[in-house]
């Protein structure tokens, strides 16, 4: 390249040249280095341009803008991000605060996993947030130690204490439950044992049951002698459910208990069982059982065991019984032949109970008039009036109307007399409330009378209102809202898109329930 040159100040020269040359070959370097780095550099300032706009929008009056960037923060994901969700856990809008609770199944930040443990979780002055992070750890697939969920179970706040044990349960079912797990179940089995909320125990029950099932027969003696009808319900399921030896000597002795709902948990435990004992105890209970719900739960269950259609009369399920071995064993798998008989019906769904409350959707949706056509609350009166003078004078009834809370008609049950009857629908037509659609906490307030077998909601399929809002949430936890009372959730949904009607037919699949969707 004659670099080195031999004439007087040619080497300067060339030192100059060769200087030039590693300078640009430095500057190539330089600018390939830069090139390369470029892309993570961009990312990054990407990423940061991208919550910083989340942030803004979280920020947003409309709930629904607040909505969806919580859903885009959870996919954009890291710890930033995730601090930013954790802090709409107490959005006062329940769309907003269930979206967040929601997709807390996906949280992966140990940092954060541990702040919800304290006091932006677990230990928040805000019972709602308390709550929702107590159920979504039962959904997150991190794994959680069970002492930092049982630590925090507490007889000052039961509701609390039920929703960490029902998580701890769910965690078992998929084996995601770290630490001592033979110590776990000895810490349950004590919350069962000891005093408290009933439904607490009872939680515990059921998430020892799964845990370690052969812990659970050395409980029946106890439990079986539980004054609180939740917990003998509770005893009967977790038997049936991890297949106990003592399932049958339990419900023999609980077959005539003073509770319905427990005499419905026999009526189940004997279908599981299915043996030619268990169909005699059926049939001997369907001769006396005075309930319309549990004669309908004896039907079926002699029904699906047999594969036969007869209805309600004892005597041909008698003269079946006769012609069985003794050690006869329904097939697995059978399902009901035959509608129980004659009932009322509401909007064409059968009224399979006589200690029944109706929720009636207040909201918007039933009050405008739509083109050629009137609005649905003179329709849904029409409804109200074909159903409720039907029901006996045996049966019990109360109407809900719920708009942003809910209006109930009466504090609890009453008698379906003709004067009740006529009271109620004049009082039913004549109610012009109406705002957003809050079905979570009607449900709630309906359940609270403890002699409800059975809700039949009426609803446009769309919560519009108070804290509940996504209905992915609100089925499993209305499912445990029911659970240990056996209680059905019957649904009418009008005029709703098949992705809403599912979750309400979901919903009754769960809870021994009916869904039909209509057209009004």
């Amino acid at each position: 390249m004659g670099v080195f040159l031999s004439v007087k100040g040619g080497i300067w020269r060339g030192r100059a040249a060769l200087l030039a040359i590693l300078l640009s070959c430095c500057g190539v370097f330089a600018l390939v280095q830069s090139a390369a780095a470029s892309p993570r550099s961009y990312e990054r300032g990407e990423r940061g341009g991208e919550l910083a706009e989340l942030g803004q929008a979280m920020r947003d009056p409309d709930a629904a803008k607040r909505r969806r960037a919580v859903r885009d923060l959870a996919a954009l994901g890291g710890r930033d991000a995730w601090e930013l969700v954790v802090e709409a856990l107490a959005d006062p809008k329940g769309e907003v605060a269930d979206e967040a609770q929601f997709q807390l199944a996906l949280l992966d930040e140990e940092r954060v996993l541990r702040d919800l443990l304290g006091k932006r979780g677990l230990r928040s002055k805000d019972p709602w947030v308390r709550q929702r992070v107590a159920e979504a750890f039962g959904r997150m697939s991190a794994e959680i130690e069970w002492k930092d969920l049982v630590e925090k179970v507490s007889r000052r706040d039961p509701a609390l204490s039920e929703m960490l044990l029902w998580s701890i349960e769910r965690r078992v079912s998929v084996a995601n439950l770290g630490g001592d797990l033979d110590k776990c179940a000895r810490t349950l089995a004590k919350l069962v044992g000891q005093g408290g909320e009933a439904r607490v125990r009872a939680q515990a029950l059921s998430a020892l049951a799964l845990l370690r099932p052969e812990m659970v027969d050395k409980l029946v003696a106890k439990l079986i002698k539980e004054r609180e009808p939740v917990l003998r319900c509770a005893l009967l399921d977790v038997l049936r459910t991890s297949e106990s030896e003592a399932l049958w000597e339990t419900a023999l002795r609980l077959k005539a208990d003073p509770d319905p709902s427990v005499r419905l948990a026999v009526l189940r435990a004997l279908r599981e069982l299915g043996t030619r004992a268990a169909v005699a105890l059926v049939i001997e209970r369907l001769e006396v059982e005075p309930r319309l719900r549990l004669q309908v739960a004896c039907l079926a269950t002699l029904q699906s065991l047999s594969g036969l259609k007869h209805r309600a009369d004892p005597r041909p399920w008698r003269r079946w019984l006769a012609s069985l071995a003794e050690d006869w064993v329904a097939s697995p798998g059978g399902t009901p032949t035959t509608e129980f008989g004659r009932t009322a019906s509401f909007a064409g769904l059968p009224i399979l109970s006589d200690r029944v409350v109706f929720l009636i959707d207040f909201s918007g949706s039933l009050w405008y008039e739509r083109e050629g056509r009137p609005a649905r609350k003179g329709r849904v009166d029409e409804l109200m009036r074909e159903a409720l003078p039907r029901l006996t004078e045996e049966a019990e009834f109360n109407v809900i109307p719920y708009t942003g809370e809910p209006h109930p008609w009466r504090p609890a049950l009453v008698r379906a007399t003709e004067r009740n009857v006529k009271i109620a629908l004049a009082d039913f037509e004549a109610n012009t409330v109406r705002g957003s659609g809050n079905v979570f906490d009607a449900v709630l307030l309906a359940l609270g009378d403890p002699r409800v077998d059975r809700l039949v909601i009426l609803t446009d399929g769309a919560p519009t209102g108070g804290r509940r809002w996504k209905l992915e949430l609100m089925v499993p936890l209305l499912e445990q809202a029911a659970r240990f009372r056996g209680v059905a959730i019957d649904s009418v949904v009008v005029d709703a898109a098949p992705r809403l009607r599912r979750p309400w037919a979901d919903l009754a699949a769960r809870t021994g329930g009916r869904s039909l969707a209509v057209d009004l």
